[in-house]
Parts: structure tokens; C-alpha cells; sequence
């Protein structure tokens, strides 16, 4: 199965990609998940006409896989056969490298990892453009935690790459917020007995009680969040409203700043 999710520029990049994954992946009806939109606030992208040509990597890949692009970095996902089967991997991306997408590597080798179960469920890959997240597989915990201190460090530096924001007046994300999101659930799932607290905030306009309220309900959809992608209930959501703005800039980037999610490490749990 192929999930392709994300906005897209044009209507022509999109058509362009849907043909060639029914090329691809699309010899069994509903193989192919179409969950693309077209969004011209994405602006003219040099990636976006060449994300067709790369689709067959995921073939060389097993079981699951996924390629990710933010805008500025493309994340390549998964398990190969070989360290000859990652080099063709990593040679046929190179027509979104010389866009200028920086590439960060995340595919493994079976020999580095040992031999792999068989699979009990079909093979999936997953493709997302920059305002939507990959469908992770659920992890095994991690026997040796990240330390609280570092792990607040790791979170506190993916947060400052891409921060969780909202639309005004509303527990909507912004589709950049999606990516920084599935960071961070990639970064969770090392620490599973970690405590975490998540703590929404909004920026000053409206009553002080509206915004406590809006912030509780930011920080709630975010801690939904985080369940639906199989992490642990080590979450505890709180609401500071207005309280802890970051910029006291009066435009649009400015008050959308402060409408945020913050992640902070409390320590430890017996799950």
C-alpha cells in the first residue's frame, strides 16, 4: 500500500504524481491512498515536478517505509535488503537533492539490523508533502531511556526548527505543525516511561478565561494527537493561555508565534 498525503502547489504535480504511483503500486484497487491537496499557498516549489521520478525507491524497501519532505529537507525511512539496495535508494532520490532539499538518512540495512520477522500485514509506504505527517508504525519500547535532560534538549531543538502552532481563535494546526509533530513522535517513542507535559498557549487577544480555555483545548488535541500514533499515556495536557507570550509583535507571525504548544520533561513513570 502507498499513502500519499500532503499540499501540493498545482493541480499538474499532483496528477503527475497520482499517475505514476497507479504505475507503481496500483495493480490492486485501493493500493494507492490518495489524501493530496491542492494548496496554492505552497507556492512554486522546484521539488514538487520531480517527487514523481522517486517513487520507485519505495519498492526497494520492506516492509515500512516513507519519504517525507518539509520544504527544506527530504527524510528518507526504512529497512533494505543491502547496503547495494540503499545506494540505489540514495541514488535515485538525487533528483530532489539537486532541488536543494538537504537529505537525512534514516535507511537501515537488514545486516546492520539482523535479520527482520516476517511481516503479519501488507507492506506499507507512505509519501508526504510538506503539511501533512506519515502513519508511523507503532515502536517497541526502548530499554535504555534517553536521560530527561536530554531528551528535553532533543525536543526543545525539534521545536525550534518547526514549532506547533494554530490557526486563530481555534484548535486547528497549521499544516507546517503536522512535520514538526511527527518529529517529535519519532523522538517519544525512545523514552516511553518519560513524563511529559504539554502546555498550550494562545496570544492575548480575546478574555483571559476564553484564552485558559482554548489553550486547554490546543493542548488536548495535541495529547490526541500523540494517542492516535500508538505513543504511551504518559501525557498530562495543561492550558496557560495568554500568559507566557514568546513575541510581543503585533502581526500575523508575531501572535501566531504564541499560539504554540510547548513540550517539557517532568521525569519518569511506571507504565
Amino acid at each position: 500500500m502507498l499513502i500519499l498525503r500532503g499540499s501540493l502547489p498545482s493541480e499538474t504535480s499532483k496528477a503527475a504524481i497520482l499517475q505514476r504511483a497507479h504505475e507503481l503500486y496500483g495493480a490492486t484497487p485501493g493500493n494507492v491512498v490518495d489524501e493530496l491537496a491542492v494548496d496554492p499557498r505552497v507556492g512554486s516549489v522546484a521539488w514538487a515536478d520531480n517527487v514523481s521520478q522517486v517513487l520507485p525507491v519505495l519498492a526497494h524497501m520492506t516492509d515500512r517505509a516513507s519519504i517525507i519532505i518539509d520544504g527544506r529537507t527530504i527524510v528518507v525511512s526504512g529497512q533494505v535488503e543491502s547496503n547495494r539496495a540503499k545506494a540505489t535508494v540514495l541514488r535515485d532520490i538525487a533528483p530532489l537533492i539537486l532541488t536543494g532539499l538537504e537529505l537525512e538518512d534514516r535507511i537501515l540495512t537488514t545486516s546492520s539490523t539482523g535479520p527482520s520477522p516476517k511481516a503479519s500485514h501488507p507492506a506499507t509506504r507512505s509519501l508526504a508533502a510538506p503539511s501533512m505527517p506519515k502513519a508511523p508504525s507503532p515502536t517497541a519500547p526502548s530499554l535504555a531511556e534517553i536521560p530527561p535532560p536530554l531528551l528535553q534538549k532533543k525536543l526543545d531543538a525539534i521545536l525550534a526548527r518547526g514549532s506547533i502552532e494554530f490557526e486563530s481563535n481555534s484548535t486547528t494546526m497549521t499544516s507546517n505543525s503536522l512535520v514538526t509533530l511527527d518529529q517529535l513522535i519519532d523522538q517519544l517513542r525512545l523514552s516511553p516511561r518519560t513524563a511529559i507535559e504539554i502546555g498550550g498557549h494562545t496570544d492575548k487577544y480575546g478574555e483571559p478565561d476564553y484564552n485558559l480555555q482554548l489553550s486547554q483545548r490546543r493542548a488536548d488535541a495535541v495529547r490526541r494527537y500523540f494517542a492516535k500514533h500508538s505513543l504511551p499515556k504518559q501525557f498530562t495536557a495543561v492550558g496557560y493561555g495568554a500568559s507566557q507570550p514568546l513575541s510581543v509583535s503585533e502581526n500575523r507571525a508575531g501572535l501566531q508565534h504564541n499560539r504554540r504548544i510547548e513540550l517539557r520533561v517532568k521525569g519518569q513513570t511506571d507504565l
